[in-house]
């Protein structure tokens, strides 16, 4: 029993955290000198400000040769997960870890939106919130539809001098940089393209935000018909572009993918 107890708590836990934060990785630094270089992962409801740590973190780092391996972190922190990094090549590196979550939908006055097993009295009010409770449906029958949210999560480490990116990664939601991704400039237009299994993807959803924002703060964007969009940054510093296809919340859920990116302005 007490066992169960945990386990539910742990539950529910987890959901209120999935919905609030989200999954990020982002090297110390973007561009160096450096022979190694710290890669920091976590869960954060203000980007890049981590509050819990990637349990289980491992990355596949492509060198700048495309040649692909892959390092485990071997701390157990709790806020944040991180990995040192080597860099014996000069060049641009790509790194990739996966992230997942199961989430369950339930379908509310023609909208489906996320169920999670919050308590009332720590959810609130329905008409302020934008997923659902059991307590909501007062004991009327609810049928689930259940999916996963896997995230990728991308960064890029130039060494010295940047060189051709000739891998994509293996995210489903592929974002293609016209420009080195570790050159970026303040003011400068960033045209990037977005593919869906090797396909243009019109109309997805763009969200970019600066260190320390939350999602109420992300500047919005579309990409095109042919999956183009063009991203000006505003302030140097540290983003996340998260990029993933439109969901209407009037259709049936299905598994959900996401690319998160962090990048760094000049």
């Amino acid at each position: 029993m007490l066992i169960m107890k945990k386990f539910c708590l742990l539950a529910a836990f987890m959901s209120t955290v999935i919905h609030a934060h989200e999954p990020y990785m982002t090297p110390l630094s973007h561009f160096t000198d450096n022979s190694q270089v710290a890669v920091l992962a976590g869960y954060a409801e203000e980007a890049l400000n981590s509050e819990h740590a990637l349990k289980n973190f491992e990355i596949i780092v492509t060198d700048p040769q495309q040649h692909s391996s892959k390092i485990k972190s071997s701390t157990d922190l709790k806020s944040v997960s991180f990995i040192d990094l080597t860099l014996p090549n000069s060049g641009t590196y790509l790194l990739e870890t996966k992230a997942s979550f199961p989430l369950n939908y339930v379908k509310d006055q023609k909208v489906w939106k996320m169920l999670f097993e919050v308590p009332s009295n720590k959810a609130g009010l329905k008409s302020d919130r934008d997923y659902l409770i059991p307590d909501d449906f007062k004991n009327k029958r609810y049928s689930i539809e259940k999916i996963t949210r896997e995230w990728t999560l991308q960064s890029y480490i130039t060494k010295k001098q940047v060189s051709s990116l000739a891998v994509d990664g293996t995210a489903p939601i592929q974002v293609n940089f016209q420009a080195n991704p570790t050159t970026l400039k303040i003011n400068d237009p960033v045209h990037v393209n977005i593919f869906k299994n090797k396909q243009p993807l019109k109309n997805a959803d763009i969200h970019v935000r600066y260190k320390g924002e939350s999602d109420k703060d992300a500047r919005h964007i579309k990409s095109d018909q042919d999956g183009n969009a063009t991203l000006i940054f505003n302030h140097s510093g540290e983003y996340l572009l998260e990029v993933t296809e439109h969901i209407d919340p009037t259709q049936k859920p299905k598994d959900q993918f996401y690319t998160i990116i962090s990048l760094s302005i000049k």
